[in-house]
């Protein structure tokens, strides 16, 4: 199936280049000016020296973007370089020492022959890693210290490998030349588009034909929502290319560290995930019972909300319970900090405990009215932790596959239920745990 996997991949790539190309064809034979529609197609007026001129153009930009953004990125102030050098002054929080990690990328990384060039460590609560590999920056591996505190060594392993899969199929430079294209593409179409407006304005307030301006709204739109769908259709490709070498590292990682650690680390992640998904969701909530809030709460507070929630927590039901808590206490904590109030953590903890049991209690009764059926649309993998060590062992991975082809419809976690699955760039993980487990003969 690997090889119906990559081929499948390449073909979603190959339709995507296909269909920029179709779309820079249209754009470079449009004309813009004629008397009344205001946009034809003229081959006469094309000049195909400019257009590719232009592509070539906003290529290179396009490139020297990349390369600003990657740069830039790995100067933020959450990423802690571990390799080639280190500051030693740094402090250092992780379960798993410098060193350890280090080894463990270098040794995957050998037995995946592929080079890692610099190593990176971010500090945050969000289970991730990621990879990217450009010419002149070398192969770089970066590692979410909340990974850390999730999974343990063979399945922070698993992860690593994962990323170097990407390495591997030069993920990051089949990215690069599919993207361009398409920002060429919406370049011109922006252009077009002012083009198309000026000629409506013209018709209205020059020429004071509300009739011909009319009609080039009409053309206006028609281009629009034409223009639109085929940049979603080119999206929908570049998306499932994106699925594809997702299961495809996947299948590397299983291939190097094993199915077990691999699947394990998979459900671990997804089950942090959703746990998260759920305290954001509560915090939401909680917000939304400010009558004087002008918006929705910031990012920036979410995250050191989180940061406060248990980081090797993957119970939802946990983190519905303690929503409140996290929520007024981090408020208050920051109020104390920002404005110097005489607070201290054992005053916000007996103010924020009395108001918890109440707040709960307003919680469920807003769930009473619209029950929620996402019960009947996942399957928990924790009803086959027989021992309850929050991993599962080969025989507990049968049974849980078993569940799984018995129930073809049911997802491993509430957090994909209901989302279109179609436009994400990550297969969901049922999708990942079946499709190793269809690779290694589970």
């Amino acid at each position: 199936m690997i090889e119906e996997i990559n081929r499948k991949k390449w073909m979603a790539i190959y339709a995507f280049l296909i269909m920029d190309v179709v779309q820079i064809l249209i754009v470079s034979v449009l004309y813009v000016g004629h008397p009344v529609f205001v946009l034809g197609f003229d081959l006469s007026h094309s000049n195909p020296i400019i257009s590719v001129s232009l592509f070539v153009g906003i290529s290179l930009m396009q490139i020297a973007l990349l390369y600003l953004t990657a740069t830039q990125m790995l100067r933020q102030k959450d990423l802690v370089k571990l390799y080639p050098d280190y500051d030693e002054n740094t402090e250092w929080r992780s379960r798993y020492s410098r060193e350890k990690i280090v080894t463990w990328i270098q040794d995957l990384a050998k037995k995946s022959n592929v080079k890692v060039d610099r190593i990176y460590l971010m500090n945050s609560p969000l289970p991730n890693a990621f990879t990217f590999s450009l010419p002149f920056l070398g192969s770089i591996v970066v590692v979410h210290s909340n990974t850390l505190d999730v999974l343990n060594e063979e399945e922070v392993k698993a992860i690593i490998t994962h990323e170097l899969g990407h390495i591997v199929n030069r993920d990051s430079v089949v990215q690069i030349f599919t993207r361009m294209p398409s920002f060429f593409i919406d370049l011109i179409y922006l252009y077009i588009y002012i083009l198309l407006a000026v000629g409506v304005a013209s018709a209205a307030f020059l020429d004071a034909n509300l009739t011909l301006a009319g009609i080039r709204l009409a053309v206006l739109a028609g281009f629009f929502l034409v223009s639109r769908v085929l940049s979603a259709v080119s999206r929908l490709f570049m998306q499932q290319a994106s699925r594809y070498s997702e299961l495809m590292s996947d299948y590397h990682a299983a291939s190097v560290l094993g199915h077990e650690a691999t699947i394990n680390a998979l459900i671990r992640l997804g089950q942090r995930v959703e746990a998260i998904t759920v305290l954001i969701g509560e915090i939401r909530w909680l917000e939304s019972l400010n009558p004087e809030r002008v918006g929705p709460i910031s990012n920036a507070e979410l995250m050191r909300i989180i940061t406060h929630y248990p980081l090797d927590g993957i119970d939802e039901m946990n983190a519905r319970q303690v929503a409140p808590g996290l929520f007024l206490a981090t408020r208050l904590k920051h109020m104390r900090d920002v404005y110097g109030i005489q607070l201290t953590d054992e005053q916000v903890e007996t103010i924020v405990d009395p108001a918890v049991p109440g707040l709960l209690k307003k919680r469920d009764e807003a769930k009473q009215d619209s029950k929620s059926t996402k019960e009947a649309k996942v399957v928990d993998w924790r009803k086959v932790d027989y021992n309850e060590d929050r991993r599962l062992s080969h025989d507990e991975l049968v049974d849980l596959l078993k569940i799984l082809r018995e129930n073809p419809n049911k997802m491993l976690f509430d957090s994909e239920v209901g989302v279109n699955l179609m436009m994400l760039s990550h297969p969901d993980f049922r999708r990942r745990v079946l499709f190793i487990a269809e690779e290694f003969g589970l």
